[in-house]
């Protein structure tokens, strides 16, 4: 059964170069590799063509299209032609055994539709060991709504729900996508055997800018209202913060956190993007038309 491999870019820079040495250490390759560029303005193209250029691994096809990641994923995918999809994004670093550990439940399995791997942070200065000692433990449930970093699932998997949610701004893609999956009827199964390393954001500025861009989208998704409607009233009153099992530890970094979490999510409710025609909520998720025909037609 064919693998395809598909992974979305933007202004990457020479990080590409350590991104293909990890997948040219890769025990199993694809049999195709399609990346998407969403409109990168630092050269990201060439350098891929570069970093791919010498070895044995396939010689990706690079598509260049100004594009949201959703748009960029599901581009990928309609560019393959094989029954089995796992992706990655540059930036992320794969183990050697991450393609074989990550697409082996599928080919031994098939009754399973979708797989989840394991992302471990990374962090080189002071700021992301912090930022990371303060990240919540993952949930036990984690693995079964993996990023799209680190998932491999079959053509019928993702055509089954509409393909990822490019109606979105930005980001929140994965969450939503996540969740209509389970919804279509689809097995997930987690395989922590299959590691991707990925670096957390350097900077404060960087980090408090993916916080805020992914309250964003969880406000357009509809998704986590309770999550974020407590980050806002924290925000509005940082002494609720006191009340946590941290008390006054790290207290400024977390309610700076708190914070673009909140005006992020409070951005997204008041300018962002509508759901589309046909999109409705279902036992309060929106569902794409397609998730609620593969509802309609199991009842």
């Amino acid at each position: 059964m064919k693998i395809a491999l598909i992974s979305t870019v933007y202004n990457e820079g020479e990080d590409v170069f350590a991104w293909a040495e990890s997948l040219r250490a890769q025990t199993r390759q694809p049999d195709e590799f399609v990346i998407v560029d969403g409109g990168s303005t630092d050269g990201t193209p060439e350098r891929l063509k570069q970093a791919f250029s010498h070895g044995d691994f396939p010689t990706p096809r690079i598509i260049v299209e100004r594009c949201n990641i959703a748009r960029g994923r599901n581009l990928a995918i309609q560019n393959t032609t094989a029954e089995i999809i796992a992706s990655t994004d540059a930036g992320s670093y794969p183990e050697p055994a991450w393609l074989d550990e990550l697409t082996k439940p599928l080919l031994n399995d098939p009754a399973i539709d979708v797989v989840g791997g394991n992302t471990r942070l990374m962090a080189t200065n002071d700021f992301q060991r912090l930022a990371i000692s303060l990240e919540a433990p993952p949930s036990s449930e984690e693995g079964f709504y993996p990023s799209s970093r680190n998932i491999a699932l079959r053509r019928a998997a993702w055509a089954s729900v509409g393909g990822y949610p490019e109606w979105l701004t930005l980001a929140g893609e994965d969450a939503l996508y996540n969740y209509e999956l389970h919804a279509a009827g689809n097995r997930v199964a987690c395989n922590p055997c299959a590691i991707v390393r990925w670096p957390y954001r350097p900077t404060p500025e960087a980090f408090y800018k993916l916080y805020y861009r992914n309250g964003y989208g969880a406000a357009e998704a509809k998704l986590f209202r309770q999550y974020f409607f407590r980050r806002l009233l924290i925000t509005i009153f940082p002494p609720l913060l006191l009340l946590s099992r941290r008390r006054s530890k790290h207290f400024k970094h977390r309610y700076r956190t708190n914070a673009a979490s909140a005006l992020g999510w409070l951005a997204g409710k008041i300018k962002g993007r509508r759901p589309p025609p046909g999109w409705k909520r279902v036992d309060g998720i929106l569902l794409s038309p397609e998730t609620q025909s593969r509802l309609a037609a199991k009842k």
